[in-house]
């Protein structure tokens, strides 16, 4: 399967849970939610419904909505994306193909081609794999029996990551407070000329008594061993250098469906509209 289709998938509980390890038939909920997304990964294609908002104080700041699909047989990806900011409305398209990724954006008479084969970040994935997977797993040693695993009668496993307060772990909520605190700054150092079809959210600059409330995963994993269903809530709060205090929502809803059964039919691209960018400088 796509790499990005993986990401998607694991995009909040690799966050937390982080790596796939062989496991025994006796299998914690912890195993089990790895193994799923290790099982998930080798599916030739799958359709994604996958939904995100982050609210500041109650009100929304960026809404997204995606249908993602994936044909790794083929080597054809398809997404259709809505988002959204306090004023501002994207919507675009993006097509895999060719060994390319084009994007149209609507209102935009340009297209947009990526050639992402010289990005760096695809270098010694296999080695900075096992370090992520090394380093998450360590964090998260003291979570693995919080993760409950109920099953269900039609062979399906319900998931459960539900932490709050004193329960998570100093460890991630140093990092995360880490992370949270430098957004702002990375946010602004994104490439310019991204702008053209990108809109970005409003995030608070927080600066000062930061902590994560609350991380909720829930994921249904099908008797295939797919994950067809995962939500995730995470609430942090902050202050930020006016000493406002703000609640930072983000809650995460994917649905997968279609797994080694969608198809991606290749969309005609007029020549005359392209114009390169160059992802990842």
């Amino acid at each position: 399967m796509n790499k990005k289709l993986l990401a998607v998938i694991g995009i909040s509980g690799t966050l937390m849970l982080g790596s796939v390890y062989s496991i025994s038939a006796n299998t914690s909920g912890y195993d089990l939610y790895k193994e799923a997304l290790k099982k998930t990964h080798t599916a030739e294609s799958a359709t994604l419904d996958f939904n995100l908002n982050i609210e500041d104080n109650k009100k929304s700041i960026l809404t997204s909505q995606s249908i993602f699909k994936s044909d790794s047989v083929n080597q054809l990806n398809s997404i259709s994306t809505r988002l959204a900011n306090e004023s501002e409305v994207s919507n675009m398209n993006m097509y895999k193909q060719d060994g390319n990724w084009y994007v149209m954006k609507d209102g935009l008479d340009t297209v947009y081609k990526m050639d992402t084969s010289n990005n760096p970040h695809h270098s010694n994935t296999a080695e900075l794999k096992d370090d992520v997977e090394n380093l998450i797993d360590v964090m998260t040693k003291n979570l693995q029996q919080q993760i409950t695993v109920a099953e269900k009668k039609d062979d399906k496993h319900v998931i459960e990551l539900d932490l709050t307060g004193k329960e998570i772990p100093l460890s991630a909520n140093a990092l995360s407070t880490l992370m949270i605190k430098h957004a702002v700054m990375l946010q602004d150092n994104n490439e310019t000329e991204s702008s053209d079809f990108h809109i970005k959210a409003k995030l608070p600059e927080l600066d000062h008594e930061i902590a994560i409330r609350q991380v909720k995963l829930t994921a249904r994993v099908n008797k295939e061993n797919y994950i067809e269903q995962q939500t995730v809530k995470v609430i942090v709060t902050g202050k930020d250098k006016q000493d406002t205090r703000h609640e930072l929502v983000l809650n995460i809803n994917l649905n997968a469906t279609d797994y080694n059964q969608t198809t991606v039919t290749p969309v005609e691209i007029p020549a005359d509209k392209v114009v390169e960018f160059n992802h990842g400088r």
